[in-house]
């Protein structure tokens, strides 16, 4: 009878320590310091001070880099028969790629293959 009451005890022993140690130990961590305190002056010429110098970056900054966007082209609608002609020129780029395709590969159409 002592030994089942024992080994439970220990198993529950180890369990509680490693909680408590998971935890960590109370009032070894320190608060950070408090903030020191600043005029209202003081941060208005340090807010001016980071705008003036993010206005400068966004000068000094290439167009088309992040945070500048490139001008829109302009839209120019495209005719009836520049269209057609794109479209059968997309056409037949496929039907070209699709004939030029070699046996085997993933997406073959479903053609008969060519006899030899």
């Amino acid at each position: 009878m002592k030994h089942p009451i024992l080994s439970i005890g220990i198993a529950l022993t180890q369990v509680f320590a490693v909680s408590a140690f998971a935890q960590g130990e109370a009032g070894t961590s320190k608060a950070p310091p408090p903030a020191a305190k600043v005029s209202a002056e003081e941060a208005a010429a340090a807010r001016a001070h980071r705008r003036a110098e993010g206005a400068e970056a966004v000068r000094q900054q290439p167009v088309g880099e992040t945070g500048q966007s490139k001008a829109a082209p302009s839209a120019q609608r495209a005719s009836a028969e520049e269209r057609a002609a794109a479209r059968a020129k997309r056409k037949a780029e496929g039907a070209e790629a699709i004939k030029q395709q070699p046996d085997g590969e993933v997406g073959q159409s479903k053609a008969p293959p060519a006899s030899k």
